[in-house]
């Protein structure tokens, strides 16, 4: 179930550490990296996002923005995000009816999983991982978005 690549992405509002944000905002404009995570402040998810921190400037030269997405409160979203220093958004989906539309809620909350969008809103990435402990890199993530150019 969820989102397949080649479908249009269901458009979300969710609010996080950059207040409320819309996936269509920036249809017309950015790529964007919906990047789903488990939970704020584990180690995995903690690692992964220092990723996305360190790489930044790569996204940004591919005209990519990172949202990253998991339950829990916008309150946690904005202290995770201050303690990254992350310059994107965190996102709280904390009903999880984001992960479910996209396919990436599971039986203990959020699965990691990624999802491309390009500039027209259609899904051209999709990946969830089969446990939380493995996360993609970001050679492949910028790779597909390297792809779109």
């Amino acid at each position: 179930m969820g989102i397949e690549v080649g479908q249009q992405a269901p458009d979300f509002s969710l609010d996080g550490s950059q207040g409320k944000i819309t996936l269509s905002q920036y249809r017309g404009q950015k790529n964007v990296l919906l990047a789903f995570y488990p939970g704020d402040f584990t180690p995995v998810c903690t690692k992964e996002l220092a990723c996305f921190v360190e790489d930044w400037s790569q996204f940004q030269s591919k005209d990519t923005v990172i949202l990253g997405i998991s339950s829990g409160s916008a309150d946690s979203k904005s202290k995770f995000a201050q303690s990254l220093k992350a310059q994107f958004p965190l996102l709280s989906d904390s009903d999880k009816a984001v992960a479910t539309a996209y396919g990436s809620s599971g039986f203990l909350g959020v699965s990691r999983a990624y999802f491309i969008v390009d500039k027209q809103g259609i899904v051209q990435y999709k990946h969830i991982e089969s446990l939380p402990f493995f996360k993609r890199e970001d050679a492949e993530l910028l790779g597909a978005l390297a792809k779109l150019t």
